[in-house]
């Protein structure tokens, strides 16, 4: 994806803010519709403003899936419960097989037009990428690339990506608005690595140690996919001496290594983002057991994106801005569970800086 076209989606973030006038705000329809528009970016090779009937449609089929997803998570754990239900056309898990079906036409509609113009001299985009791919492999029965593999592509990116880049920021603003010790030291950074008139970039990143140890404990410490994605063993395995039979499901509980006092010490529960820095505070130490994005060939193929623009966006915000809660509110620090661990729908003050 452009910086420029990332750089764009984030000043029109920051617009969006300041035009409400320092009036309590909650940011997630904010974030959502602005961190969407980064991946369709990434994979159609445009961002699309506002009011574009496109865009509104989008953002509107990946909140409904969102929405329905949360409500229905909890039936991963009741397979039974969920093929009573389905049979009995009980809950929403036909809406949310609608919403799907949608996007997927949706997505399939883009691929489409993309086959229409499809420059091979130009690649614009994920799917330009891809699509050349398919005709390289045109003449290998065993090749999995796919349209309608590219279409589940498609759909996943724009559900997954926006919804973890756009939590992690979220619980990232919220954190600041409680600990305001916190957002003065990343604010301090920022005006000392990149000061008040440049646009943030990724390369800054290296020399500011406490903003990204801060982005480090938030992922540990919130963890935004706690109990990553069921997985399922294609063949009899054995992993550290356990026998996991062929057409087992398999669930990695992120959470517990990242709440494991055996790796982390008696404070699991305390935001301490010291905890990845040196004595001296000038260098980053990243565990190996730090798997927020899980860990191997399966982890998330995303996270070089997301660490971006979770950067960026985090820093941008507290370049212009100071963040508070409004006078009475207290932040609330607890999260729910859904596609993601999210924190709970609260009202920010976002006040110009000075």
């Amino acid at each position: 994806m452009s910086i420029n076209l990332l750089q764009d989606e984030i000043l029109e973030l920051l617009q969006s803010i300041q035009d409400h006038h320092e009036s309590p705000i909650a940011v997630t329809e904010l974030l959502t519709a602005s961190m969407s528009n980064n991946i369709s970016s990434l994979i159609f090779g445009k961002r699309l403003k506002a009011d574009n009937p496109k865009r509104q449609k989008l953002d509107k089929l990946v909140n409904e899936i969102g929405r329905l997803g949360e409500a229905l998570s909890w039936q991963a754990f009741f397979p039974w419960i969920r093929a009573f239900m389905s049979f009995c056309n009980i809950g929403d898990r036909g809406k949310l097989s609608k919403a799907n079906s949608e996007l997927r036409n949706f997505c399939r509609k883009e691929i489409e037009e993309h086959e229409r113009t499809l420059d091979p001299t130009n690649i614009r985009d994920y799917i330009d990428g891809y699509l050349i791919e398919i005709k390289k492999r045109a003449d290998d029965p065993d090749s999995t690339f796919t349209k309608e593999v590219l279409v589940d592509m498609a759909r996943g990116f724009l559900i997954a990506g926006g919804d973890t880049a756009r939590v992690s920021v979220e619980w990232l603003v919220l954190l600041c608005a409680a600990f305001p010790e916190v957002q003065i030291k990343i604010q301090k950074e920022i005006d000392d690595v990149i000061g008040q008139e440049r646009f943030p970039t990724r390369a800054d990143y290296l020399q500011m140690p406490y903003t990204e140890a801060v982005i480090l404990e938030t992922n540990r410490w919130k963890t935004i996919a706690p109990l990553n994605v069921m997985r399922a063993t294609l063949k009899d395995t054995e992993l550290n001496g356990y026998f996991i039979p062929k057409h087992s499901q398999v669930l990695a509980i992120l959470y517990a290594v990242h709440y494991d006092k055996k790796l982390w010490g008696n404070d699991t529960d305390v935001f301490r983002p010291e905890r990845f820095l040196s004595e001296d505070g000038k260098r980053v130490i990243k565990p190996e057991y730090h798997i927020p994005f899980s860990i191997g060939k399966r982890s998330c193929p995303g996270v070089p994106l997301a660490e971006m623009e979770v950067f960026i966006y985090l820093t941008a915000i507290l370049q212009k801005f100071d963040v508070f809660m409004p006078a009475g509110k207290v932040p609330d620090l607890e999260g729910f569970l859904g596609l993601t661990f999210q924190p709970k729908k609260q009202e920010f003050i976002f006040k110009l800086r000075q």
